[in-house]
C-alpha cells in the first residue's frame, strides 16, 4: 500500500517504546491455536471422551472386589421348635454365634452381553466428533482472527493516509497564510484548506479510535488479556486476495461439519444396536473365595477361619418389560431417522453458503478491480490538477475538488479491499480450504 511505509515507521517507533509485541498474521493464528480459553474446552472434551470409552471397555473386564466383615450379635434371635420335635412343649432356641468375621474376595466376567458390545463399538465416533469438534473450533476462532487482523490492518491504513493529507494540509494552510498576509491570496483560500485540514484531523481521530476498538477485538480473538500490549506486522501480498482462484472446486465430505454430521449418525446407529440388544440374553460368570470365623468368645472371634468357595455361571434373559424396550427402540430410531435428515438439511444450507460465498467473492473482486482503477485515474487528475494550479492555471477550488475525489475514490479502494478480504476469506472457509489458504499468504 502506498502509505505503509510512513505508518510502519510511525507506528514501529511508537510500539518499541511501549514495549508491545509484533505479531505477523502466522504468528496471530499460531498464538490464537495454542491460548485460546475455548481450546482447552474442547481437549478437555476429548479426554472426557476417551475416560468414557475406558469405563465403557471396563464393563466388559474382569471385576475383583475384596470384602471384611465383622458382626457382633449382641442377642441372638430366639425361634422356637413346634411340640413334637424334641418334646411334648414347644422348645426356644438360639441358633448361631455371638461373633462372625468373614472375609472374601469376588470376581465375575461377563462372558456375553450385546448392549455391552454395542456401546464399545460407539467410543470411536464418540471420540471422533469430540476431535472433528476441536478442529472445527480451531477453524472458528483462526477464521475471527484473520478477519479482526486485517481489519486492524485496514485502519492502520486509513491512518496512514488521514496522516499524510494531514500533513499536505497543514502544509498548504501555512502557505496560503504566509501568501495572505502578503496579499497574494484571498482569505477564502486559506478558510477551504483549513476545512479540509479539519476533516482530515477528524478523520484521522476517528481511524484511530476504530483501530483502537479493532486492536482489543483481536486481542479477545487470540485469548490475549485486554490490557497486554500487541502491534502487528503488515507483512501480508494483498494482491493475493485480487487473484482469481480457478481451483474453487466443492466437496462436502472436506468440511468440518459434515464429518461430524456422519459421525454423529454413526453414534446415533450404535445407540439403536444399543437399545435393541435389551431384547437379547446376557451370561456372566462368577466366583467367590472367602473364609469365615464363628465364635461365642471374642478372643476366638480371629483365630478359627473355615474356607468356603464357589463359582456359577448366571444366565439373564429379558422377557417382559411393560413395552419399555420396544418404546426405547422407536425412539432411538426415530432419533437416527433425524440425523439423517438433519444432515441433508444442513448440506443443503453449506452448498448454498458456498454458492454465496463464491458469489460474494465475484463481486467483491469486481469492486475492487473498479476502485483501483478509479483510485489511480483519480490521482492522475489530481496531479495535474495539482501541477496547474501551483503554476497559476487551475484555481484552489479545482484543486481541492480533484483531492476530494481522489480521498473519496482512496476510501473506497480501502473499503473494497476489506470486502474483498473478509469475501475471500469465507469462500476459503465455506469450501473447507481456510488453512491451506492462509498458509499460502506470504
Amino acid at each position: 500500500m502506498k502509505y505503509k511505509i510512513l505508518f510502519t515507521l510511525l507506528a514501529g517507533w511508537i510500539s518499541d517504546s511501549q514495549g508491545q509485541d509484533h505479531f505477523s498474521l502466522r504468528q496471530s493464528i499460531d498464538y490464537t491455536l495454542k491460548h485460546h480459553p475455548s481450546q482447552t474446552v474442547y481437549t478437555n472434551n476429548i479426554g472426557i471422551a476417551e475416560a468414557n470409552s475406558v469405563q465403557t471397555m471396563a464393563g466388559y473386564l474382569p471385576q475383583v472386589s475384596g470384602s471384611a466383615t465383622f458382626t457382633d450379635n449382641l442377642k441372638l434371635q430366639t425361634n422356637v421348635l413346634p411340640a413334637g420335635i424334641f418334646g411334648p412343649e414347644p422348645e426356644e432356641i438360639q441358633l448361631g454365634t455371638k461373633y462372625n468375621s468373614n472375609l472374601g474376595i469376588d470376581v465375575s466376567q461377563t462372558l456375553y452381553d450385546p448392549g455391552k458390545i454395542a456401546g464399545i463399538r460407539g467410543n470411536k465416533p464418540y471420540i471422533a466428533i469430540s476431535r472433528l469438534q476441536q478442529e472445527q473450533n480451531e477453524e472458528d476462532i483462526a477464521y475471527n482472527t484473520a478477519n479482526a487482523y486485517f481489519q486492524v490492518l485496514i485502519y492502520e491504513e486509513q491512518i496512514a493516509i488521514q496522516t499524510a493529507n494531514k500533513i499536505k494540509y497543514e502544509e498548504m494552510v501555512k502557505t496560503l497564510q504566509y501568501q495572505f498576509e502578503k496579499g497574494t491570496v484571498l482569505e477564502k483560500d486559506v478558510d477551504r484548506v483549513r476545512v479540509n485540514l479539519n476533516a482530515a484531523n477528524y478523520q484521522l481521530e476517528d481511524a484511530k479510535t476504530r483501530h483502537h476498538l479493532a486492536i482489543n477485538t483481536l486481542k479477545n480473538a487470540m485469548g490475549l488479556p485486554i490490557d497486554a500490549n500487541l502491534a502487528i506486522i503488515d507483512s501480508i501480498n494483498y494482491e493475493q486476495f485480487a487473484e482469481r482462484n480457478e481451483d474453487d472446486a466443492f466437496e462436502l465430505g472436506a468440511l468440518t461439519e459434515v464429518k461430524i454430521g456422519e459421525k454423529s449418525i454413526e453414534l446415533q446407529q450404535v445407540n439403536l444396536l444399543t437399545k435393541q440388544a435389551g431384547y437379547l440374553p446376557s451370561v456372566s460368570f462368577f466366583s467367590k473365595i472367602a473364609a469365615q470365623s464363628l465364635a461365642n468368645d471374642f478372643s476366638d472371634a480371629f483365630s478359627s477361619w473355615k474356607s468356603f468357595s464357589y463359582v456359577g455361571l448366571s444366565v439373564s434373559v429379558p422377557i417382559f418389560s411393560g413395552f419399555r424396550r420396544q418404546s426405547q427402540v422407536k425412539e432411538e430410531r426415530l432419533k437416527l431417522e433425524n440425523e439423517k435428515h438433519n444432515l441433508q438439511i444442513r448440506e443443503q444450507s453449506y452448498n448454498l453458503r458456498f454458492e454465496n460465498a463464491k458469489t460474494s467473492v465475484g463481486t467483491a473482486y469486481g469492486n475492487y478491480q473498479s476502485n483501483k482503477d478509479n483510485m489511480a485515474l483519480a490521482l492522475k487528475l489530481r496531479k495535474v490538477t495539482e501541477y496547474q494550479y501551483q503554476r497559476g492555471v487551475a484555481t484552489l477550488t479545482d484543486f481541492l475538488n480533484d483531492d476530494t475525489a481522489y480521498k473519496s475514490a482512496q476510501s473506497n479502494y480501502i473499503n473494497s479491499l476489506y470486502n474483498l478480504i473478509v469475501s475471500q476469506l469465507e469462500f476459503q472457509k465455506s469450501r473447507g480450504n481456510l488453512f491451506p489458504f492462509l498458509n499460502s499468504l506470504q
